[in-house]
C-alpha cells in the first residue's frame, strides 16, 4: 500500500531498513553458497583449524559506505566464530584509506569469506554514493529522488537499501506495491481510459501510475475520473515537463523519468515535479573500491596516540576546537567541542598562537574575522566547503539584489546572512546595513529587521528563514522563495512578500521529512521530537520544539533518566549524546540517520599531519586568511547581531 505524506503527497510503501535486509538474506546465502560449493582448498592448505588473523576492510577511494550489516552476516554465515566490528556505519562519507572495520577469527574462515563479502559491500556503497551525489544536486528543491526495479536480479531489496543509506527513496519493490499503467499496458487494451478503468475495477485500494510522453496523453489522463495518483512524465523536455505540471496543478503527483543524468536532473527538478526516477542508480553501477588487507600483530603505533604526543610536545601553542559533527577520532583530541557559534566565540578567548580549526571552511574564516590579528587559523583541510554555504555566492546575491533595486528600493531590505555563509556575504551585509544571525536567534534578527525596514533579504538557507519568519509573526502567504536563475519571481508576490528567502537548504537536515516523525510517534508514542530549525518547515511544525544544536543538547542533558528523545539532526552527535545518556533513550529521529559528508573530509591523518606541520613550522597550505576590508564589513553583520 502506498502512504501519504503531510505534504499530501502519495508514496509507494517504504519497507523498513530491517525488513529490505531481512529480504536480502536470501540473496547473501545463495551468494555464500555459490563461492564455497567447493569448499577453499587454498585457504585450508596454508593454514591450520587453530590459526587465527586479524584483518581489516579499507576504503581505497572516497563514498559513501553501505551494506556493513550484510558483510559481517557474510563473514558470520561462513564461521559464526568471526568477530566483525564496524569502525563507521552506513551512510557515512569515507575518505581513500578509512578503516571501515576490523574482523577478527580463523584465517581459513576470514579469507573464504572475503570476496562475497567485498562483493556485496562494494556494490552496494557504489549505489549509495551514487544516490548522494544525485541527492546532492536537487537537494534545495521539493524533489524526491526515486529509484526504479533496474536491479540486480536476486538482490533488489539490498539495491533498494543502498539507495535509501545514499539519500533516494524506493519506488516500488515489488509490482503489487503500486499499478504503474505503461505505454505497452495502454497499447494492449486499446487507451488511457479501459486502462485505468480496468486497474481501479480489479485492484480499488490500489494506488495508480499512469506513463504518458506527450500532452495528449496527459490531457487523456487528465481527463479520467477519478485521477490517478501519480502521473509518470516520460522523457520530457523541462520546457514540457514545467507546462505538464502546470497541467497537473497540484492533483496528482508529477513523477518525471527518461534523459536523467547528474548533468540533467538539476534543470528537471527545477520544473516543479515532485519526484525524479533514475534506473541508473542500481542498473549500472560501478562499484566502490574496498580492499580487505590482513595485518600482523605487530602494527604501527595508533594514530591516535602520535596526534597525542605531537600535541603534547607542542603545548599551549596550539589550541585545537573541533565541531559536533567531526568524526569521533577527531573529538577525543579536542580542547573545546561546540557548534559554529559557539568555536566562533571560543576563537576570541583563546591566547594560544595558533588556533586550528577542524570543521568547514566558513567556520575557519568566522575565526580569521573575530580572532586577534597576531593568531594564525589554520583547518586540516581548507577545501571542506558546506553545502549550505555554498548554495550561495556573492555574484548570484548581487544579481538578485539588483533584481530586487528594480522593483523595490533595497533602501527599505533588510539583509540577512546565517552564520553559516561565506565571509564574503558576510561583508555584503555589513556593507548595506544588513546583520548576521545564528539559528538560535534567528526569529529575533528578522524582527528586528522587519522593525528597521519593510522586507527583510534571508540567505543562505531557505528552510532556517522561513521558520525564523514565521517564528517571527510573518504570514506564509508573505514569505517568498527566490527563484532559480532560469526563472523570474512572480511580481504579484513580490510586492507581497515581507520576507524573501535565498533557495538554499542544508543536505543534513534537508534529508528529515513528516513520515519520519510519524515514524517515532507510531514506534514511541512518549517521546519528544527536537528538530534543527533547518530542517523543512512541515518538520519543525511536527516536531514538539526546533533549537539550534546548543539548544538541543541543554534539552537533552536536562531531560530526567528513562525519556525517550528522538533528535533530528547530524548522526553523529546523536549518536554521541546516546553515550552519553545511557539511562535516556535518544533515537535518530531518520531511519537512515544523515551525516554531514563535508564534515567526513577531515580524517585524524590530516590532523596528524597538520600538527607536524605546525611542529616544523611549515603550515602555509593550512592556513585561513581573510582580507582586511571584508573582516571589517563583516564583523559590522556581527556588531549589529551582537546589539539586538
Amino acid at each position: 500500500m502506498a502512504s501519504r505524506d503531510r505534504t499530501g503527497q502519495s508514496h509507494p510503501r517504504q519497507c523498513s531498513l530491517e525488513d529490505l535486509l531481512r529480504l536480502g538474506a536470501t540473496g547473501v546465502a545463495a551468494a555464500v553458497r555459490e563461492d564455497l560449493a567447493g569448499g577453499d582448498p587454498t585457504s585450508d592448505a596454508l593454514f591450520g583449524e587453530a590459526d587465527t588473523a586479524r584483518a581489516v576492510l579499507v576504503a581505497r577511494a572516497p563514498g559513501v559506505i553501505a551494506g556493513l550489516p550484510v558483510a559481517e552476516r557474510v563473514f558470520h554465515a561462513v564461521d559464526e566464530r568471526i568477530r566483525f566490528a564496524p569502525h563507521v556505519d552506513d551512510g557515512e562519507r569515507v575518505e581513500e584509506g578509512d578503516t571501515l572495520a576490523e574482523i577478527t577469527g580463523p584465517s581459513r574462515s576470514i579469507l573464504a569469506a572475503e570476496r562475497t563479502a567485498l562483493n556485496f559491500l562494494q556494490r552496494m556503497s557504489g549505489i549509495a554514493t551514487l544516490a548522494a551525489r544525485y541527492a546532492r544536486r536537487i537537494a534545495t528543491t521539493d524533489t524526491a529522488l526515486l529509484d526504479t526495479r533496474k536491479t540486480a536480479p536476486g538482490l533488489r531489496a539490498l539495491d533498494k537499501y543502498a539507495v535509501r543509506v545514499g539519500g533516494g527513496r524506493n519506488h516500488r519493490l515489488s509490482l503489487s506495491d503500486l499499478g504503474m499503467i505503461k505505454d505497452t499496458h495502454i497499447a494492449a487494451v486499446g487507451g488511457i481510459a479501459p486502462a485505468l478503468e480496468a486497474a481501479r475495477t480489479s485492484s480499488p485500494e490500489l494506488p495508480l501510475e499512469v506513463e504518458v510522453r506527450s500532452f495528449d496523453e496527459l490531457d487523456a489522463v487528465l481527463s479520467t475520473e477519478p485521477l490517478p495518483e501519480r502521473i509518470l512524465l516520460d522523457n520530457l523536455s523541462p520546457d514540457a515537463l514545467r507546462t505538464a505540471v502546470q497541467r497537473i496543478g497540484g492533483r496528482a503527483i508529477a513523477e518525471a523519468s527518461g534523459g536523467v543524468t547528474l548533468e540533467t536532473i538539476r534543470s528537471i527538478a527545477e520544473t516543479g515535479v515532485d519526484a525524479i526516477s533514475v534506473g541508473e542508480l542500481t542498473h549500472s553501477v560501478r562499484a566502490l573500491d574496498v580492499a580487505m588487507e590482513v595485518r600482523s600483530s605487530e602494527d604501527d603505533e595508533p594514530i591516535a596516540d602520535r596526534i597525542a604526543r605531537v600535541r603534547e610536545r607542542l603545548g599551549s601553542h596550539v589550541v585545537l576546537l573541533v565541531h559536533h559533527y567531526m568524526r569521533d577520532a577527531i573529538v577525543e583530541h579536542a580542547d573545546i567541542v561546540g557548534d559554529s557559534l559557539a568555536l566562533a566565540r571560543a576563537a576570541t578567548e583563546q591566547d594560544a598562537e595558533i588556533i586550528l580549526f577542524c570543521g568547514v571552511s566558513f567556520m575557519g574564516e568566522t575565526a580569521a574575522i573575530v580572532c586577534r590579528k597576531d593568531q594564525e587559523v589554520l583547518m586540516p583541510v581548507p577545501e571542506a566547503g558546506c553545502f549550505l554555504a555554498d548554495c550561495a555566492d556573492l555574484p548570484s546575491i548581487d544579481s538578485a539584489w539588483t533584481a530586487l533595486g528594480e522593483r523595490i528600493d533595497t533602501a527599505e531590505i533588510t539583509p540577512v546572512t546565517y552564520v553559516n555563509s561565506s565571509a564574503e556575504l558576510k561583508a555584503f551585509c555589513g556593507r548595506n546595513n544588513g546583520i548576521a544571525c545564528t539559528s538560535a536567534n534567528a526569529a529575533t534578527v528578522v524582527r528586528q529587521g522587519l522593525d528597521r525596514s519593510q522586507r527583510v533579504f534571508f540567505f543562505p538557507d531557505r528552510h532556517l528563514g522561513t521558520n525564523a519568519a514565521i517564528e517571527a509573526g510573518v504570514a506564509e502567504d508573505e514569505i517568498l522563495v527566490w527563484p532559480p536563475p532560469s526563472l523570474d519571481p512572480d511580481p504579484r508576490s513580490l510586492d507581497r512578500a515581507r520576507v524573501i528567502v535565498w533557495p538554499g537548504a542544508c543536505n543534513v537536515h534537508r534529508r528529515f521529512r513528516s513520515e519520519h516523525v510519524d515514524r517515532i510517534r507510531a514506534l514511541y508514542p512518549d517521546a519528544s521530537i527536537v528538530v534543527h530549525p533547518e530542517c523543512a518547515r512541515d518538520v519543525v511544525e511536527l516536531a514538539d520544539r526546533s533549537g539550534s544544536t546548543a539548544q538541543i543538547l541543554t534539552f537533552v542533558d536536562a531531560a530526567d533518566d528513562g525519556v525517550a528523545i528522538a533528535i533530528g539532526t547530524e548522526a553523529r552527535l546523536v549518536r554521541r549524546l546516546q553515550r552519553r545518556h545511557p539511562g535516556k533513550r535518544i533515537l535518530h529521529l531518520a531511519e537512515v540517520p544523515p551525516f554531514c559528508r563535508t564534515m567526513s573530509r577531515t580524517t585524524p591523518q590530516d590532523l596528524l599531519e597538520t600538527l607536524q606541520e605546525i611542529e616544523a613550522g611549515a603550515f602555509e597550505r593550512r592556513r585561513i586568511t581573510v582580507d582586511g576590508e571584508t573582516a571589517t564589513r563583516a564583523r559590522a553583520a556581527f556588531e549589529r547581531m551582537l546589539q539586538i
